[in-house]
């Protein structure tokens, strides 16, 4: 997201809910923090409101709270979480992303809005401990990885260093920062960068020119 801001691409943070459900911070907490991430990162942020902890409850529900941004901010490219997350709700927001994605350019289904089309859907992975059952990319962020740490970091409620009141969690634990780092230096090694994020894609990607793919010149 800070690459692309850099580059002068407009970016939409999505919260899918306000974390009403959290172990540590209140909802007016987390939406300072998710204010000043964003500053960080350069990004607009926006929340869906839907509801923390139950977001499968109603797909529904959740899949037009989702078709009704795409409609608003008519994004090119589309990321959420991959389908087999550790995380109940990670998993439910793939759901509905990827029926929205596919659902917002029908004009019979009525949000009051004109449909839209996102180009292409990608899948962040954030499972904490298995590893992607493929990569279709890994994206350089060594020239953006302070500026991803110090988005963490403002969520200071949540994360190890940051306000200590509270019950620990595993991003409070003593290896959080140690790990983060230790995963985006291992996909950064598969393509001979300090650190990088993988990505998988809905579908085939296209590549005219094989000697203007990343690595091949230099090698």
């Amino acid at each position: 997201m800070a690459s692309l801001a850099e580059k002068g691409y407009r970016v939409i943070l999505a919260d899918a809910t306000r974390g009403e459900m959290g172990t540590r911070g209140t909802m007016e907490e987390r939406a300072l923090e998710a204010a000043e991430a964003a500053r960080i990162l350069g990004v607009e942020r926006t929340n869906l409101g839907l509801p923390d902890g139950g977001i499968g409850r109603d797909l529904e529900a959740s899949t037009r709270a989702v078709v009704k941004a795409i409609r608003e901010y008519r994004p090119r490219l589309l990321f959420t979480h991959t389908g087999n997350d550790h995380h109940p709700d990670h998993n439910a927001i793939h759901t509905a992303v990827s029926k929205a994605y596919f659902v917002s350019n029908l004009g019979k289904y009525d949000t009051g809005q004109e449909r839209f089309a996102a180009a292409r859907l990608m899948f962040f992975w954030s499972h904490r401990t298995n590893l992607p059952p493929r990569v279709d990319f890994v994206a350089d962020i060594t020239h953006t990885w302070e500026k991803k740490i110090a988005a963490l970091k403002a969520h200071k409620t949540q994360v190890a260093g940051g306000i200590a009141q509270g019950p620990e969690t595993f991003l409070t634990g003593d290896l959080f920062w140690h790990r983060l780092q230790a995963r985006f230096a291992y996909f950064g090694s598969l393509v001979s960068v300090r650190y990088g994020e993988p990505y998988l894609s809905d579908g085939i990607l296209r590549m005219d020119d094989p000697l203007k793919f990343s690595g091949v010149l230099d090698a």
